[in-house]
């Protein structure tokens, strides 16, 4: 692969995302990845352009061209905006690829954030510390760790999680409750001293009134991480309630009813399988005594 790269005129490297995974053939991503890559080529098709007609336009090689449309790569920002002014697709080809993105500015995050802003009530599952409780050092680590599979711009997306966590710190908070698994508490962030303050983080938050963290125990709960997934239901001052939902890579916004539904019931199921908050707090302490003890990492 590296050797393909390296021959091109236009580095793939800097034109599309090449190190992106791949989560999967089922995965919802990969999936929009190849709409993709089809609307692409449909659009050149129906100009009469070859790959390398379509490449000349937009400053690249026919080879990068291939890829963007074999969904091998995902073009940036920048080139998607190109490809779809080339074409005149009339931003067909800008959106899909914006719905690829986790960038604060994409139409996505921008709408789960209004929904976020708005919410009454906020029910959590995931397999690490939820973004809303993360401190500052946990979530620059996991960022940029992340940053060579989702791209974007690290400093771009800790301005909007600093945005995120105004949510909990205002006059008329929404109440807030969380369901983590205890291998999020094992699972190293950045450095051990880093994990230690972020559980010691978490304890505090969940102090707080209106906050709950509850943990799932590793004990008669093996299975619960393929179950639980990673998604947030958001319960509107209106009545209504929309999830965001994460799978691979990409987000998906539900916000038909049936659909809600489900992850309202997935976590009403969660919640029998978890520990009450204190005991949650008693095995943070004993996370952090036994494993982030400062004797650990001098």
């Amino acid at each position: 692969m590296l050797s393909l790269i390296e021959e091109l005129s236009d580095p793939l490297s800097q034109v599309g995302d090449a190190t992106m995974v791949d989560p999967g053939p089922v995965d919802p991503y990969q999936a929009r990845l190849a709409e993709l890559g089809l609307a692409i080529r449909d659009h050149r098709v129906a100009k009469g352009w070859t790959q390398a007609h379509l490449g000349k336009k937009v400053a690249l090689s026919n080879t990068a061209i291939a890829h963007f449309e074999a969904g091998k790569h995902v073009p940036r920002r920048d080139v998607a905006r190109r490809i779809d002014d080339a074409m005149e697709a009339g931003g067909r080809i800008w959106n899909l690829r914006d719905e690829l993105d986790d960038n604060p500015d994409a139409k996505l995050v921008q709408r789960v954030f209004g929904y976020e802003s708005r919410a009454v009530r906020i029910r959590h599952a995931n397999g690490v510390i939820p973004a809303l409780l993360q401190s500052p050092e946990y979530e620059r680590a996991i960022i940029e760790k992340n940053i060579p599979f989702l791209g974007g711009d690290a400093e771009d997306k800790l301005r909007h999680r600093a945005r995120r966590h105004e949510i909990l710190k205002r006059p008329d908070p929404p109440a807030f409750s969380a369901v983590l698994t205890e291998a999020a508490l094992y699972a190293v962030i950045g450095s051990r001293s880093i994990m230690r303050d972020q559980l010691l983080g978490l304890i505090a938050s969940s102090q707080r009134p209106g906050i709950e963290v509850r943990i799932a125990p590793f004990e008669g709960n093996a299975d619960l991480v393929q179950v639980m997934g990673e998604f947030s239901i958001l319960d509107l001052p209106t009545g209504r309630t929309v999830v965001y939902a994460s799978s691979g890579v990409r987000g998906l916004l539900v916000t038909k009813q049936e659909a809600v539904a489900g992850y309202t019931g997935i976590y009403d199921q969660l919640l029998t399988r978890v520990l009450d908050p204190e005991a949650s707090r008693t095995l943070i302490r004993r996370v952090v005594r036994e494993t982030y003890s400062e004797h650990h990492y001098t």
